[in-house]
């Protein structure tokens, strides 16, 4: 029994000495349509040394939108910059959100990370703006999909009518 206890310990401290902290470093966002949708708001936020918050505001100027995708791409800082690194995908948006189980990658990034945090709980036609508040990055986050610690950058173009309409550069440092 004494045993058992010291093990459990041991696992319990292991746990807690492997978790993650990641956080937002920088956030860049880019209009490539201004008559389609402007970029209102591309903050971050410092909650604390460890943590910050994302905000993005997008006004859609025409509306209602009923064809949206998505590229993401995850890039590993190197000496020469950022490189491809996992992820480099394309997703439309509309189908994704019918059937997100077809897309395990986009369902833990979009259910697990962006959706608690945005106005984009439903499938397309979107005749609202878009809206991401207060979006943190948790440790937890990273259990499904383990990064070693270093600097990345996650590369969002979002497309409507397929045409390239903004792109989000959102800065991550993961620290264990």
């Amino acid at each position: 029994m004494k045993s058992f206890i010291i093990f459990a310990l041991t696992l319990t401290i292991l746990q807690i000495s492997l978790a993650l902290n990641a956080k937002f470093t920088r956030l860049e966002c880019f209009e490539f349509d201004k008559p389609f949708a402007t970029v209102t708001k591309c903050r971050l936020k410092a909650l604390s040394r460890f943590s910050s918050a994302l905000f993005l505001h997008v006004a859609l100027h025409q509306t209602p939108v009923t064809n949206v995708s998505f590229n993401a791409a995850l890039l590993r800082k190197g000496s020469n910059g950022y490189r491809p690194f996992m992820y480099n995908n394309t997703v439309d948006f509309c189908r994704f959100y019918k059937n997100p189980n077809k897309f395990i990658f986009w369902k833990i990034l979009f259910f697990k990370m962006i959706g608690p945090a945005s106005n984009i709980n439903h499938t397309c036609p979107f005749e609202h703006d878009i809206i991401v508040e207060n979006l943190v990055l948790d440790g937890e986050m990273f259990k499904l999909i383990p990064f070693p610690s270093d600097e990345y950058m996650i590369k969002v173009k979002v497309a409507a009518y397929n045409n390239y309409k903004a792109e989000i550069r959102a800065y991550v440092q993961i620290l264990e």
